[in-house]
């Protein structure tokens, strides 16, 4: 949990950062980063939206074979024998739904984890050139 409020939080640091990054012209280093924070802002965006829609598909298949799984159970008769190789291929199903869907998840937090280091390692790059600027700036109106 406290991870996690760490991470939206140095999210929206980055986005106040790069929100008006148009307004500034010109190819030096802090805008540069600027720029590789923004395109990394993006990629995590993408990834959440990729994630979202994939999920919502493999439960839009979910329900389609627990529906076709209660049909057929509705359409069982009543003493038929419990091993029936319809349910079988039905509840197979399910189980593969539930092994990609865990699949998706670990691959979805890895790539989220990736990007969410390369984004604090921008942040605190970007952060040690500002402190360096205003070092600089400071050592030429003292002399």
């Amino acid at each position: 949990m406290a991870d996690e409020r760490f991470t939206q939080a140095l999210e929206e640091t980055a986005r106040d950062l790069v929100s008006d990054i148009k307004k500034r012209a010109g190819f030096s280093i802090t805008t540069l980063l600027e720029q590789d924070i923004a395109l990394t802002i993006e990629q995590l965006d993408r990834l959440r939206e990729l994630h979202k829609g994939q999920l919502k598909s493999l439960c839009r298949v979910e329900c389609y074979v627990d529906t076709e799984l209660m049909q057929m159970e509705e359409r069982t008769p009543r003493y038929s024998p419990y091993r029936f190789p319809e349910r079988e291929k039905f509840h197979q199903r399910l189980f593969l739904i539930e092994a990609e869907r865990r699949k998706h998840f670990v691959f979805y937090e890895e790539r989220m984890q990736g990007l969410q280091k390369r984004l604090l390692l921008l942040m605190q790059r970007h952060g040690q050139l500002r402190i360096e600027k205003g070092l600089r700036s400071l050592e030429d109106t003292q002399q």
